[in-house]
């Protein structure tokens, strides 16, 4: 056995993660995106080598560059942009200007994706959505992420993360019963709906290579958030009722909540087979609950009533242990029991630090940086984080010269027309102060 973990570290050593291939190099992606929905997506292209140009409005760019933990921006710029803008390179063009608009087009017949989260309906008077530039590139992917959908009766309502969350039902799940639902923090509809694009992409990819078709993909993040809600809908046709609020509960398991220890710690225990409550009712040294009808299998211990009550039984014993005690006798006896840990502990965790769940590189412009490595791992092609957010219209040069053969003379009459620009005197948008872009061959291009 020893030999298989030793093989397998080796198989996935970081130190060698920039001399494997990357899946989606040749992939070009052109991200029209804004904020985290949207931007997460193309990361993950990115991550995994696709060519992603992001393509931001003049000057100010993205929203997201106005987003940071309690305005608190690294080097002039964004820990939000930072997050959701791995890997891309930046272009600056105005949509709404003809010049803009046809240096666009040319980008849509050299690239092979083209994502946006724009409210329903804008692309479409720009003359921009899927049915417009499939004219032009047949081949051509077009994803569209938006809160509802492009079609039905809410197409046209704005959306965020916490309207999401509202509107799908997922927030009246949350929290405790007799209390105002709870809002799940860090978007999580943003990410897992960027999760279900990514996919998507995968898949239309996948399927353009056995028939030549580029097709339309259209997501709604309310009706993302259902699928991850187990059995709801079946829940509530079943049933004819809502389901309860059930806090730390898990309805599925039990017993299954947070405790708190006698150290004061937190403790998240969780039992679903016969086998693990005997471990649990072992370590407790309460073998008699074995024989308890209420508890004697799977289907007892989750009548509320009897749930209830072993989750009382739990909840003294853990608060006679300390944290340390518990996890021991977890290993020992074989059931789940986990501390809840801070965001600082995760940090330090030499486990997700050696796996790259913890990243470090070194980023062109921000220097030392550390971000959440991608949680995919592929043993011949892994992600990689390159680096992190660039200034608005930073890769103007780079991709207008390089992909459509653009002059010096050229982009500098786009620029003074207004269908290209430059970052604005701005934090959030502009370099940092001792970062010197002219010295840089790839700005200079």
């Amino acid at each position: 056995m020893s030999d298989y973990f030793q093989w397998v570290n080796e198989l996935f050593s970081l130190d060698k993660v920039y001399e494997k291939p990357e899946v989606l190099e040749g992939v070009r992606v052109l991200d029209l995106t804004m904020v985290i929905h949207g931007p997460e997506t193309t990361s993950l292209l990115a991550e995994f080598g696709a060519e992603v140009i992001k393509i931001e409005p003049p000057a100010m760019g993205d929203l997201i560059r106005s987003v940071s933990l309690w305005a608190r921006f690294w080097k002039e710029a964004s820990l939000g942009a930072m997050w959701v803008n791995r890997n891309k390179y930046h272009v600056s063009i105005d949509l709404k200007n003809p010049k803009g608009k046809d240096l666009f087009m040319k980008l849509v017949k050299k690239s092979d994706v083209v994502v946006e989260n724009f409210r329903p309906g804008i692309m479409d008077k720009l003359g921009l959505s899927y049915r417009h530039l499939k004219e032009i590139n047949p081949n051509i992917i077009y994803i569209s992420l938006s809160g509802y959908g492009q079609w039905g009766e809410r197409w046209d309502w704005p959306s965020f993360d916490a309207s999401g969350q509202a509107m799908s039902g997922a927030s009246a799940v949350s929290g405790y019963e007799g209390r105002l639902p709870l809002r799940f923090p860090h978007y999580p509809g943003d990410f897992i709906n960027a999760t279900v694009g990514f996919m998507c992409v995968l898949a239309a990819l996948y399927y353009r290579d056995k028939t030549g078709k580029g097709q339309y993909i259209d997501i709604s993040q309310v009706e993302v958030f259902p699928r991850i809600m187990d059995a709801i809908y079946a829940y509530v046709a079943l049933k004819g009722e809502n389901r309860p609020r059930m806090g730390n509960r898990d309805p599925n398991l039990s017993p299954a909540n947070m405790y708190k220890t006698k150290d004061g710690k937190l403790v998240v225990i969780s039992v679903l087979s016969n086998r693990e409550f005997e471990g649990l009712c072992r370590a407790m040294n309460a073998q008699h609950l074995l024989a308890d009808e209420r508890f004697a299998s799977i289907s007892a211990r989750l009548k509320r009533e009897n749930a209830d009550e072993l989750d009382r039984i739990v909840a003294e014993w853990v608060s006679s242990r300390n944290l340390e005690d518990i996890i021991e006798a977890s290993k020992k006896y074989g059931f789940s029991a986990s501390p809840v840990r801070s965001s600082f502990e995760v940090y330090h965790d030499e486990h997700l630090r050696a796996r790259g769940s913890v990243w470090f590189y070194d980023d062109p412009v921000y220097g030392d940086m550390v971000a959440a490595g991608n949680p995919i791992k592929l043993s011949r092609t892994p992600a990689r984080i390159k680096w992190s957010v660039y200034p608005v219209g930073y890769h103007n040069r780079y991709v207008f010269k390089r992909l459509l053969g653009l002059s010096d003379d050229e982009i500098e009459e786009l620029v003074k027309e207004g269908a290209i620009s430059y970052w604005a005197d701005f934090i959030g948008r502009k370099p940092p102060t001792d970062f010197k872009p002219e010295e840089d061959p790839v700005f200079m291009w």
